[in-house]
């Protein structure tokens, strides 16, 4: 049990300044019988994000342990409430982590949108999965969308009803496709959407089928190039503008052996990779609607960004039970979510504690 405090007070020392406070100007705190700070609130969500698993299942603890009696109903009412404290521990954390950067000038009046999903298998009777869609803005981490589906809807852009003219959505190869671009056209926002090999053609002025690859093949390591064509959607010609990164060796290694990784090869002792597959994996490339007032380097390093926080994500779903959603109530989801991403900044801070600067006590 001392062991337990003593970590718990290690966790404390590396909360944001004016964390407590924060908890009762939110709403966290309010009239209560069993949970009268701060902390004693922090202590039950982790538990419940941990060790509960579930309302029921921390109310069960927290009965058992002698530290609060609480019911299935007090733990949700509590919980429930912390959603935007959780939120603003979170912002700060990854701030000072240097996970989140100050938005650039050129964005002013833009909000940068990451879209992903994550699947979720749910026992019973058969397994069943579900996946988590999520829309969160890039430089604050706030919440646009969050809806859960059943496997078969796929993750796709038009699952999403919420964007705007003043929206950038960013999303990764699955969601780079021409029914996905027509959606965002449809809704007036922006995008820049990394490209799979094969996505889909785009053609120059005269008709033909540009060969990313060859327009590319003189890029040095990590220069940047870009391209204009049109592609085809349901009839119309729509301008797509086609920017890339060079890798570097390495990088090109690693990608070539994630993707040999993700098609079984090693198990099958074949090459499933293609030769187009093989190619691509030199680049980085996206699709955007962004025009020339917009540099290819600008448009590359937004995208780049992304992968930041996808580096907490991975971390969230590997270690700390990310696919585990609770009950489909917004709120639950809300506190929920940006629990599980404040145990993977901390996880963060822990594991790259050269590159945070201290709590001072």
């Amino acid at each position: 049990m001392g062991r337990e405090k003593n970590s718990f007070k290690q966790l404390i020392k590396m909360l944001p300044e004016g964390w407590e406070e924060k908890a009762r100007e939110l709403g966290a705190i309010r009239r209560a019988r069993e949970i009268k700070t701060p902390e004693e609130l922090l202590r039950l969500i982790l538990l419940y994000l941990t060790e509960g698993k579930s309302m029921a299942g921390t109310s069960a603890i927290t009965n058992l342990s002698g530290e609060a009696t609480m019911s299935k109903v007090s733990v949700f009412k509590r919980i429930r409430n912390s959603g935007d404290w959780l939120h603003w521990m979170c912002k700060n954390i990854y701030s000072r982590a240097g996970l989140l950067i100050e938005k650039p000038d050129w964005l002013k009046g833009k909000d940068v949108l990451l879209v992903d999903g994550s699947k979720d298998g749910k026992t019973g009777e058969k397994l069943q999965y579900y996946i988590l869609h999520y829309c969160i803005e890039l430089f604050t981490l706030t919440i646009r969308e969050f809806l859960i589906t059943e496997e078969k809807t796929g993750e796709k852009l038009s699952n999403f009803k919420g964007f705007g003219k003043n929206d950038i959505v960013i999303a990764d190869r699955a969601y780079g496709t021409l029914t996905g671009i027509s959606h965002l056209r449809k809704s007036k926002a922006d995008y820049i959407l990394r490209l799979r090999a094969e996505a889909f053609n785009i053609y120059d002025e005269k008709g033909e089928k540009i060969d990313f690859a060859k327009q590319f093949s003189r890029l040095l390591a990590w220069n940047c190039g870009d391209i204009t064509g049109w592609c085809d959607i349901n009839g119309e010609k729509t301008p797509v503008r086609i920017c890339a990164l060079r890798k570097d060796t390495l990088n090109e290694c690693l990608g070539l052996q994630r993707l040999k990784e993700r098609k079984g090869c090693k198990q099958r002792k074949v090459n499933l990779v293609s030769a187009l597959q093989t190619e691509y994996n030199k680049y980085i490339i996206v699709a955007t609607s962004l025009g020339k007032e917009v540099s290819a380097e600008q448009i590359l390093q937004l995208y780049r960004t992304r992968w930041q926080i996808e580096i907490a994500f991975k971390r969230l779903k590997s270690i700390f039970e990310y696919n585990q959603m609770p009950a489909r109530k917004p709120e639950n989801i809300k506190t929920w979510f940006y629990g599980k991403l404040l145990l993977a900044a901390l996880c963060e801070t822990l594991v790259n504690t050269g590159r945070f600067s201290p709590q001072k006590k």
